[in-house]
């Protein structure tokens, strides 16, 4: 009996990891976060990439147990909520797009405080750059359904701190990357993927368009 609840527990974890990975994209993710942190501290990095995680937690357990109740509530559905993700998502690639290169930027103004790196661990990094519209569907649906027994619940945690875990591990050390590759092909990489990062904000703002299109009457 208990071995039954402990592979109950173990499956109900990888489902859960496996369908929030994708989403979560953590390892594309490190490099829109290092992107956007050129020419921070590594310590002050290392810091930033425990709070997204942990603001990841959190949102994505709230939005486990509570999110279906919270966007009845504000009348929010999850193709309003894909929409308004986009139009973020593409926002941030646009700028990061466009922000001078890291030779020059250093000359031209300082590096962010951490006080000021602090204050962007929840927006942009956690949401919606790692918890986005994506994850927040597939949390919620998880939340929909009930719950058999406790094994499937604490294996869905289980799956969840697991998904966060690995956010965690990409960008802490994220700027691994850099020393590798050097400034300039770390540079060319923030571009190639700040660009990738707008089409994924005016895809996600087209799908939840589309759905929300479809449902208008004929």
């Amino acid at each position: 009996m208990f071995e039954a609840e402990i592979a109950g527990v173990y499956a109900a974890a990888i489902i859960v990891f496996a369908a929030l990975v994708p989403v979560l994209n953590p390892f594309g993710g490190a490099m829109f976060f290092l992107t956007l942190t050129n020419g921070v501290d590594s310590q002050v990095r290392g810091a930033m990439a425990n709070r997204v995680a942990l603001y990841s937690l959190i949102v994505l357990l709230v939005c486990l147990f509570a999110g279906n109740l919270i966007l009845t509530f504000f009348g929010i559905s999850i193709d309003v909520l894909r929409m308004a993700g986009g139009i973020v998502l593409f926002s941030a690639g646009w700028q990061a797009l466009n922000a001078p290169p890291q030779d020059d930027s250093s000359h031209s103004k300082q590096p962010k405080s951490a006080r000021v790196l602090s204050s962007m661990a929840f927006y942009p990094f956690t949401l919606p750059l790692t918890t986005g519209p994506g994850a927040i569907s597939v949390a919620v649906a998880l939340g929909a359904t009930p719950f058999e027994d406790y094994g499937k619940l604490i294996g869905t945690v289980a799956g969840i701190v697991a998904s966060t875990m690995l956010v965690w591990a990409c960008y802490r050390y994220c700027d691994r990357i850099t020393r590798a590759v050097g400034a300039a092909g770390a540079d060319a990489l923030s571009r190639i993927f700040s660009f990738i990062l707008i089409c994924l904000g005016v895809s996600t703002f087209w799908k939840g368009f589309s759905e929300l299109w479809m449902q208008l009457p004929k």
